[in-house]
């Protein structure tokens, strides 16, 4: 190994710390993402246009996808304020009558009460409230910058020339480390949306054969969160069980069932879409998901499975000579 790819490898390991330390995961989240559909976009646009031209194309098609994505969130952030209340409202009588059955004590009788209790905690609160708005304001800053500088990147992206120094020598590998950081955030990345999508389109069958309320935002829910791995699929999992419920106990125990399925059938996908594209056994991606979570956020939730498959690619691609091997002992 030269001085260069070792100076490399510090460079990479310090980048990843300060990521980490100063929480800065859904800057590198958007500017990857961004980079990954400009990628996806140039490669299908390249056949038919020249090269530069193909990158300033793909560049604006994909600002206004980004554009049209931006503006469906925030629709589902706004219908998600509208629905879910309605949702909690309509189900709370059978949440009633089974902590009663079951001798459970709740501290709210009715919605009302559930409302002021909601809005006592949210004024107890109030100061971390405040200073959460303000820290997702920053985030949101941030994150445009980081998209900006993605497409900025993308844009000007020619074959970088190195000169005969160590400079140029530790770019060289730096710029190695950082491509493979990027292939691998494409390849978790790209099997966790295809898991998404089959999730959701086998849950919309469901939800549409049993006449579910809130169709359209059940199902946009299931794929956006459904997006962030095992903890998306909880989220999304609990909101349809409690939307059930509001139309019966049964209705809530075959959701449930269903999802427990859909649980099974998912373990199952998650071991050949995530076994066969990055090759990471279930355990270490929920290592890596509780360690990402507790460090960044809802950001590590996402990057964590791609630093994982990063550092072992990395691994494999240093040769290793065990030096406890025994001794040949030669006989006579």
């Amino acid at each position: 190994m030269t001085i260069a790819t070792r100076i490399s490898y510090a460079l990479m390991a310090l980048m990843l710390l300060a990521i980490m330390v100063f929480r800065m995961g859904h800057v590198v989240l958007a500017a990857l993402f961004s980079f990954m559909l400009m990628e996806t976009i140039y490669k299908a646009a390249r056949w038919r246009t020249p090269g530069s031209m193909a990158r300033w194309a793909s560049a604006l098609v994909f600002i206004i996808a980004a554009a049209v994505l931006t503006v469906v969130f925030l629709r589902f952030i706004k219908q998600t304020l509208l629905t879910l209340p309605s949702i909690v409202e309509v189900a709370l009588p059978q949440v009633m009558s089974l902590a009663q059955k079951y001798g459970l004590d709740l501290p709210f009788a009715n919605f009302q009460d559930l409302r002021e209790f909601a809005n006592n905690k949210m004024l107890a609160n109030a100061l971390s409230i405040t200073r959460a708005s303000t820290l997702f304001t920053r985030e949101v800053f941030h994150m445009i910058i980081g998209v900006v500088a993605a497409v900025l990147f993308f844009v000007g992206g020619k074959p970088p020339r190195y000169a005969a120094d160590l400079f140029d020598a530790v770019r060289k590998e730096t710029n190695l480390r950082i491509r493979r950081f990027t292939y691998s955030f494409e390849k978790v990345f790209g099997a966790q949306i295809m898991i998404s999508m089959i999730n959701t389109i086998l849950t919309a069958l469901f939800l549409y054969f049993i006449a579910m309320p809130h169709l359209a935002f059940l199902i946009t829910m299931t794929f956006i969160i459904g997006v962030m791995p095992i903890i998306g699929n909880i989220i999304t999992n609990t909101v349809i069980v409690v939307t059930a419920l509001g139309i019966s106990f049964n209705q809530a125990l075959l959701a449930l069932g269903f999802l427990i399925f859909i649980h099974k059938l998912e373990y199952f996908l998650n071991s050949k879409i995530m076994g066969s594209s990055v090759n990471l056994p279930m355990w270490q991606m929920l290592i890596a998901i509780v360690i990402g979570n507790t460090v960044m956020g809802i950001p590590g939730i996402m990057l964590s499975p791609a630093i994982l498959h990063y550092i072992k690619s990395e691994l494999q691609s240093i040769p290793w000579t065990s030096s406890s091997a025994p001794p040949v002992v030669q006989a006579g």
